[in-house]
This record gives C-alpha cells, sequence and structure tokens, in this order.
C-alpha cells in the first residue's frame, strides 16, 4: 500500500512538474512575442513606426498625433547634431525632403527657436543660416525664466486651439526649437446638421453610449468607397484652396482630404498589422463615387485634445538615444561645447494636439517642441451603407503630397448634446 502511494504520488509530482515548465515556457514566449511587438518596425517609415508605438501606449482611448510636425522637429534638431546622435535621428527619420502643405490661411506650419540670451553667442552661425533659410524658422531671444514667450508663440500659430505647450522652465534651459502646424478646412460639400442626430456608438468595452452621428449621402464625384477582408471606409475631400491666397478654387486650387478607416476587427490587431503597402493598396482600390453608386454615410461629431506626454520614450523606443544622454549628445553642429557652456541635450520632448470635426469642417493643430538643457554651469442605385458606429481610424493628409499630417482614433466621440445647428 505504500508502494502504491509513492507511486501515485510520484506520478502526480510528474504532472506538476511538466504543467509548471509549460506554463514557463507559455510565459517565456509571451515575452519574447512582446519584445518582438515593441521592436516590430519597418525600415524607413518614420509614420507608420511612430503610430505603431504610441498606440501601443495609449490604452485603447481616443488620440492624434501629427507624425509631420514631429518628423519636421526632428529635421531641425538633427541638422544641429553630430556623430552617433545624427546617424540615429537619421536611421529613424531618413533624408528625405520634407513637402510644403502650407496654403495660406488654411494650412499653416511655423518653426521657431528659443534661445536663452546668455546662449546666443554660443550657437553657430551656420545653424542659424540653416533655421532661417531651410525651416523659414523664426529666432526668438529671452532671458526665459518663465515659459510666456513660448507658449504665447504655441497659442498665436496654431490659432488659439493649443494655448500652451510648457508649465515652466528649466534652469537649465538653453534653448527650445518648435514646430506647429494648423489646420481650418471646409468639407468640399458640408453636412446638414439638421442631418445631426443623437445615435447608439458601441465602446471597445461593448458600452453604449449616444453620440451626435452626422449623415450624408455622397453621390458626387470626389468621394470615394474602400473595402477589403480586413477593413472599409471612405475618403472625404476638403474645398481646395490656392497656395498662395487661400481663396477657394476648385480647378487649380491644393486639398486636403479625411480618411476613416472602419477595422472588421479590433483598432489595435488592425494598426500593428498594418503596413504602408497595405494602406497603398487599401486607398488605391478605393472606388469613386459616381451617379450609380452611393454612399449612406454616418460619422459621428468630435472635439478632443491630446498630449503625447511621453514623446521621449517613444523616439527611445524608435532608436533616438543619445539626444537625451547629458554626457554623451552631441549637438556640437547647433551649438560649441566648452567648460562654461557644458554638454547640450535633449531635456524636454512634448507634442500636443487638438480637433474638431463637425458639420463644416475641420481644425486642428499640432505642436511639436525639444527643450535643449546643457549639463554646464549655465544652463436603386448601388448604395452601400457606412456606419462609424464603433473605434475607427482616421487620417488627414495632403492629397498632392500624400504627406501625413494628423493620424487619430476615435474610442468615444461627442456624447449627444442636443440641436448641433446653433454652432
Amino acid at each position: 500500500m505504500k508502494k502504491k502511494n509513492i507511486i501515485i504520488f510520484s506520478i502526480v509530482l510528474t504532472f506538476i512538474i511538466i504543467f509548471i515548465g509549460v506554463l514557463l515556457m507559455d510565459r517565456k514566449k509571451q515575452i519574447i512575442n512582446n519584445e518582438n511587438k515593441q521592436h516590430k518596425y519597418i525600415k524607413g517609415d518614420f509614420n507608420l513606426n511612430l503610430i505603431k508605438i504610441v498606440n501601443d501606449k495609449n490604452n485603447q482611448s481616443n488620440y492624434l498625433i501629427s507624425p509631420y510636425s514631429i518628423e519636421i522637429a526632428l529635421a531641425m534638431l538633427k541638422r544641429g547634431a553630430n556623430g552617433t546622435t545624427k546617424d540615429e535621428i537619421t536611421n529613424v527619420i531618413g533624408d528625405r525632403n520634407i513637402n510644403d502643405v502650407t496654403v495660406k490661411k488654411r494650412v499653416s506650419v511655423a518653426n521657431a527657436a528659443f534661445i536663452k540670451n546668455k546662449y546666443r553667442n554660443y550657437v553657430k552661425k551656420e545653424y542659424y543660416d540653416i533655421l532661417r533659410n531651410q525651416y523659414n524658422s523664426e529666432i526668438l531671444y529671452d532671458e526665459f525664466k518663465t515659459p510666456k514667450v513660448i507658449n504665447d508663440w504655441v497659442n498665436e500659430k496654431t490659432n488659439g486651439m493649443i494655448p500652451s505647450i510648457l508649465n515652466n522652465i528649466d534652469e537649465n534651459f538653453a534653448l527650445g526649437l518648435a514646430n506647429a502646424l494648423a489646420i481650418d478646412v471646409e468639407w468640399s460639400s458640408p453636412f446638414d446638421c439638421s442631418d445631426t442626430h443623437s445615435e447608439k456608438f458601441t465602446m471597445i468595452d461593448g458600452k453604449i453610449m449616444q453620440t451626435e452621428m452626422m449623415h450624408k449621402t455622397l453621390k458626387y464625384s470626389g468621394y470615394k468607397y474602400f473595402e477589403n477582408i480586413s477593413a472599409k471606409g471612405v475618403i472625404i475631400p476638403y474645398k481646395k484652396y490656392i497656395k498662395e491666397t487661400g481663396e477657394e478654387d476648385y480647378d487649380n486650387g491644393n486639398n486636403l482630404e479625411f480618411i476613416a478607416i472602419l477595422p472588421n476587427d479590433d483598432v489595435d490587431s488592425y494598426i500593428n498589422n498594418l503596413t504602408d503597402n497595405i494602406l497603398d493598396d487599401l486607398l488605391s482600390s478605393a472606388r469613386e463615387v459616381t451617379n450609380e453608386f452611393e454612399i449612406k454615410l454616418a460619422l459621428p461629431r468630435f472635439k478632443y485634445d491630446y498630449e503625447l506626454e511621453d514623446l521621449k520614450n517613444v523616439l527611445k523606443r524608435l532608436g533616438i538615444n543619445e539626444a537625451f544622454n547629458p554626457s554623451t549628445a552631441d549637438f556640437t553642429n547647433m551649438m560649441s561645447r566648452n567648460e562654461e557652456t557644458g554638454n547640450l541635450y535633449v531635456g524636454e520632448a512634448i507634442h500636443k494636439t487638438h480637433i474638431d470635426l463637425n458639420e463644416k469642417g475641420t481644425k486642428a493643430a499640432a505642436v511639436t517642441y525639444f527643450g535643449m538643457k546643457t549639463s554646464g554651469i549655465i544652463l436603386e442605385k448601388e448604395s452601400v451603407q457606412l456606419t462609424f458606429d464603433k473605434p475607427f481610424i482616421y487620417i488627414i493628409r495632403d492629397k498632392k503630397t500624400n504627406e501625413m499630417l494628423f493620424f487619430g482614433t476615435i474610442y468615444e466621440p461627442n456624447k449627444w448634446q442636443g440641436n448641433t445647428c446653433k454652432e
């Protein structure tokens, strides 16, 4: 009997050991998969690599980033970098010429350098020339005991949509670099706000909310519909504006377009698997709306602010590390390094955005800011019903250059607040 019990105990113990071993192997596999997910980047594709990391950190709530704004700010930073610091930034954003998308009064892009008075003579003339001539950058000098000059510039360049970027100034602040992007564009054909109704929107957790749902039957050329096995969506054009004047001109103007993508499964999985080729194939297959093919569209209104609080960590995950290291950062193409100035490095990396999408059109803004610190002592028809009643993705891009100005997700749109025609 005793021998039998020993045998049974041995068998049970063996199963327990095997079970624990399987659990440990699964845990190790999960860790490896998570690490692979974190480093599953596409070489040479800054936009999508940035989007994947931000999405991974977002925890399934509304967010909005401007890859275009961040890339311009990084490009200005790169021109002042040297050695490994420059190589790391180049590996992330490349050497491409960033397209100009400005349209007077409608789409504005502004750059600035904020330089503390005591450091103005240490910044290299060559870098001043690059900022002014290649980035049309303003150069603003101040004591910078407070962030007022920087915040006033941000407020002005974003048309008041982003009132400020900083709460205070670090005592080791030497200079700052900023890019601001603002758009104020109208739909080529507005939604009728009398057709905006309270409707159901299913959130990621399955809960139902009532949202302000805009409606429009799209039956004219200019609108496009796309669909494949993983997603469907719509491309909606904004009005065309003359670049030099900002006046509307349907035949000769440039315009932006709004792309809304409704994944068949969840937004997270779709973004994680998204590549440039997948996106290009999806959009290039879009079918033009005609008299014989119309779209009955239902799209929520939405308005929100977003701050990417950990832009520094996002950029580190992309491979930019030296720029943030007080000891090894090399910005000697930007400012002289000596015992008095110490070593220049990026102490702050901030990105803020705002969007208001309604029946009339879209207002949106983004600011990217790098605060440079010093370690020195100075411092019947065929018809399609397309209802965006669950989490979806949206993109605002320049139709001519394909520059991705904004990328965002909607997990929770505006709550129903009654008649929106008053706005």
